[in-house]
Order: C-alpha cells, then sequence, then structure tokens
C-alpha cells in the first residue's frame, strides 16, 4: 500500500527499517563490475574530469595513431622517412541516471516514521534502485564495446557471427589459461580483468580448489586474472566473461559546476544545488532540493502542507582505451563452449 498509510499512528509498533530485521527488504547486489570500472578511473581518465567545465562542452581525446613500418636493412647516406606521425581524436560522451523523490512535512507528522527517518528511507531506496540502472548500463556497455577484431591463438576469434573467442568444450578446464593466451597474442601482456557470469565464476572457484595437493592441479591458471562474479549478466550454459588489460577500461563521473558551488537556497525559486558523497561508490552525486507547498491530503498529510522535493543525479561516461583500427577495444568476450 502507497504512501505510508500503513504506518500512521495507530499503534505501538517497532520500526525495522535501519535494523537488521530490515536487511532483507533492502538486499542488493554486489555491483562488483560497476566497482571493477570506477576503481579504474585514474588509470583511464587521469585529468579529464578537471577540464571539463560544462554538461554540453563536447569532450575530446586527442592521440597518436601507430603506425607499422618495415625496417630497412642497411644504413643510408640519403635517409628519407616514409611519412609524417599520424593522430586521430576520439570523442566521450557523458550520461546521466536521475532519482527524484519528495518528503511531505505533515504526512511525516502523522507517522509513527518522522521526516528524518523518511529522508533517509527515500535516500536508500533511490540510490539502491540507481546502482540496478548503473550496473545494468555497464554489464550492457560491455557487451555492445566488445572488439569486433581479434588475432586467432590457442582458441580462434569469431568475427563472422558472434565477435568473441570461443573456448572447445574440451578444452575446459584450460578456459583461462588459454583465455591469457589469447589476451597476449593480441598484444595484451599485463594484468587481466574478467567479469564473469555465475556459472564461470563456478568454474573459477572449482578451478582454484584444485590447489598443489590435488592430483589435477589447476590452480596455476589463476594468477594473472582479477576475476569478478556479475551475477546481473545473462547466464550462458557454458559460461561466459568480458576480458580486458587492468587499467584499460574504466568508468568516471563529473559534477556540474553550479553543484559543486552550491548555488541557492532550498526554499527560493531556484531551489538548492549541491552534491552529495555516495554511500557505498567512489563519486559524489549531484542533488537539487527545492521546497514548496502542496495539498496532500490524499496521501496522508495536509491540504496546506509543506514538501521538499529531491533530484539525485549521476552524470557518468564508461570508456575503454581507444583504438584507430575501426571496431577494434581492448574488451574481448570469451564464451566456453558445451
Amino acid at each position: 500500500m502507497a504512501n505510508l498509510t500503513d504506518t500512521q499512528l495507530l499503534a505501538a509498533i517497532t520500526k525495522a527499517n535501519n535494523s537488521i530485521m530490515g536487511a532483507a527488504e533492502f538486499r542488493d547486489f554486489e555491483h562488483s563490475t560497476l566497482k571493477l570500472l570506477l576503481a579504474a578511473e585514474n588509470d583511464v581518465f587521469k585529468n579529464l574530469n578537471k577540464l571539463k567545465e560544462s554538461l554540453e562542452q563536447p569532450t575530446k581525446v586527442d592521440l597518436f595513431k601507430r603506425v607499422y613500418t618495415a625496417s630497412g636493412t642497411a644504413k643510408a647516406a640519403a635517409h628519407a622517412a616514409a611519412a609524417f606521425p599520424d593522430s586521430f581524436t576520439k570523442d566521450v560522451v557523458y550520461i546521466q541516471r536521475s532519482q527524484t523523490f519528495k518528503v511531505s512535512y505533515k504526512q511525516a507528522d502523522n507517522n509513527r516514521f518522522g521526516y528524518d527517518a523518511i529522508l533517509q528511507s527515500e535516500m536508500k531506496n533511490k540510490i539502491m534502485s540507481m546502482y540496478l540502472d548503473l550496473s545494468g548500463y555497464v554489464t550492457a556497455w560491455l557487451n555492445t564495446n566488445r572488439s569486433q577484431v581479434g588475432v586467432d591463438s590457442i582458441i580462434n576469434f569469431d568475427e563472422t557471427t558472434n565477435d568473441q573467442f570461443d573456448v572447445l568444450a574440451a578444452d575446459k578446464n584450460f578456459f583461462f589459461e588459454y583465455l591469457k593466451a589469447a589476451m597476449r597474442k593480441n598484444k595484451y601482456n599485463g594484468m587481466i580483468d574478467l567479469v564473469g557470469d555465475q556459472r564461470l565464476a563456478a568454474h573459477y572457484r572449482l578451478m582454484a580448489a584444485n590447489g598443489r595437493q590435488n592430483a589435477s592441479n589447476t590452480e596455476y591458471q589463476l594468477p594473472g586474472i582479477d576475476f569478478v562474479e556479475e551475477p546481473q549478466l545473462a547466464i550462458s550454459a557454458g559460461g561466459t566473461g568480458f576480458a580486458w588489460q587492468k587499467g584499460l577500461v574504466g568508468m568516471t563521473t563529473w559534477n556540474e559546476r553550479a553543484n559543486t558551488r552550491g548555488e541557492g537556497s532550498i526554499g527560493n525559486n531556484e531551489g538548492l544545488f549541491t552534491t552529495m558523497k555516495d554511500p557505498v561508490l567512489p563519486f559524489r552525486h549531484d542533488v537539487h532540493v527545492k521546497r514548496d507547498v502542496a495539498d496532500t491530503s490524499g496521501s496522508a498529510g495536509n491540504v496546506q502542507d509543506i514538501v521538499d522535493e529531491y533530484e539525485l543525479t549521476c552524470t557518468f561516461t564508461v570508456q575503454g582505451a581507444w583504438e584507430s583500427t575501426a571496431n577494434a577495444t581492448p574488451i574481448f568476450k570469451i564464451v566456453q563452449g558445451t
């Protein structure tokens, strides 16, 4: 039942919202992929957010292009370079996810939950909703932005149908070793970030359990891979993951200048523009708060009520290291056959 009508001042009933008894109602995913991408923010974006002044301002990255040149076979008195260096530019697009809610003063007066409790609960509700939306976005982004170009290794890259590396069913117990080989063949030699579905996560843990004291030691495959399980990925028949060299894919957030300055005030026409540190993830939300008078008599309030309207906004971008080759990215999808 909506509008808090179940919890009006009718009886002495305990409030379990912020205790361990409320944990089941407010349970959530770990949002492993989201945390992994945010952890790479400083590696991928450097000083980008400091340079950005407004949401409408185009954001671009300039890079030098790598061009292969065949080596000569001898010195020459009159040597001439084949060409000048080349460069290219990539656009960085920021998008937003926002959540809104309102708190009634007189609804709170008529309720066992006061204004502060309602505010905290709604804030938690909306932030958790935003986490779900952000996680849904980043997991879909990995699939959309996976490389469509790859060099065959121990395992073949299917660039005709699925744009993925396929591990044969018979090679299942070498999945992680073959993944590392495929990455090295494509010149990605560092630590690998790997986001996998729950079937791949179960296989990873099995490989880890077959340690040094086991006759079939498979533990050797796991060093060099930073694996996170993502329950929000669709579970495939044999297991699916997205891999990239650590530090080459990340997520960053940005706050509008009016919010960082703290413009306005709640009771004025423009409302208050400010920011709020996220309680779990390493970024700040843009916050806008506006106070108004409203008739809330139909929602357990009053015909002449004070209502605060809140808006939380996350402005963000997810990017991988840029390449000049069309449809090439540092992100590879790898699928276990059955």
